[in-house]
């Protein structure tokens, strides 16, 4: 008898202590995949990169990139008008404007509104390429410029992109300094507001193409769920291939490889690679690794 009461209590206590282990065991924490800060980042930065690639064009009174383009590919009509105005001091300003109503421009995007470019060279047909010469790139104060893939899902640009021409470096690479303070109104009324500080290189082009560029530096700011985050550039990221005709038709709106550390609020870092997963493909994809988990994410 004793010995079955014995049994029946040392049961019992075992069966109190793995209710007890299992009641204070922590569940497991879920997997973090959220990666909508990252595409939040990329959209900034590929924004306010095509505002340059605009005024470098426009500073040449050339705008084959932004013509409105049929299904067949003729082109019928100019999607920008530019007006160039010289100031007494050699300074002077541009304006970009594609209408108040969308256009379909060359390179497949919608546009409108206004783009304002203030140059403090003498020759705004060098502009970008004038050494020492700085350029502001803006959309106000008008602040109606709008660019997306389709009528119906336009974003809003507001801010301004400013660029300084260094010169050539120690590897005889012309590079600039830019810095851009802005936000971008998406198309469901969210904002992200993108403040960034860059290096671009121009690695080959300077006299022939293909022209290719690498952009450093790193970047702050709030994305569109209202996380704060800072990203950090780990390897320079590549952009801006132009095939040997200068056609717009071979030029990669996306980056093709370089790498960044993400850091969204208090979340662990994201690591973006845009070299993955296609092996530096002109593509929107790019692979984010978030506490070893390896996710593939569209920049759009």
């Amino acid at each position: 008898m004793k010995t079955k009461l014995l049994i029946l209590n040392a049961t019992i206590l075992l069966m109190a202590a793995v209710l007890s282990f299992i009641g204070c065991r922590k569940p497991k924490a879920p997997n973090d995949t959220d990666t909508s800060g990252v595409s939040d980042n990329s959209l900034a930065e590929q924004s306010f990169n095509d505002m340059h690639q605009i005024s470098d064009e426009a500073s040449k009174g050339n705008t084959t990139n932004y013509k409105m383009a049929e299904p067949d590919g003729l082109l019928t009509a100019s999607c920008a008008t530019i007006t160039i105005v010289k100031q007494a001091d050699s300074s002077g300003v541009i304006t970009v404007d594609f209408g108040s109503t969308s256009c379909l421009c060359r390179d497949g995007r919608y546009r409108k509104g206004k783009i304002f470019i203030s140059y403090t060279t003498g020759n705004h047909s060098l502009g970008y390429w004038d050494v020492g010469s700085t350029i502001d790139i803006t959309t106000m104060p008008d602040n109606t410029y709008f660019v997306g893939p389709d009528q119906n899902s336009m974003n809003q640009i507001i801010g301004t992109r400013s660029v300084t021409n260094n010169g050539l470096n120690a590897a005889g690479h012309m590079n600039w300094s830019i810095n851009v303070d802005g936000r971008i109104i998406k198309t469901d009324g969210k904002t992200i507001k993108w403040t960034a500080n860059r290096t671009r290189e121009m690695l080959t082009g300077l006299l022939s193409m293909p022209r290719v560029f690498s952009i450093s530096g790193s970047a702050s700011g709030t994305s569109a769920n209202g996380t704060p985050f800072n990203m950090n550039i780990t390897s320079p990221l590549v952009d801006g291939i132009l095939g040997t005709s200068g056609m717009p038709s071979s030029r990669c709106h996306w980056f093709t490889s370089g790498t960044f550390d993400f850091t969204p609020g208090t979340k662990p870092t994201r690591h973006v690679d845009f070299s993955s997963p296609n092996n530096g493909a002109c593509d929107d994809e790019a692979t984010v690794t978030i506490n070893s988990n390896v996710y593939t994410v569209h920049m759009k």
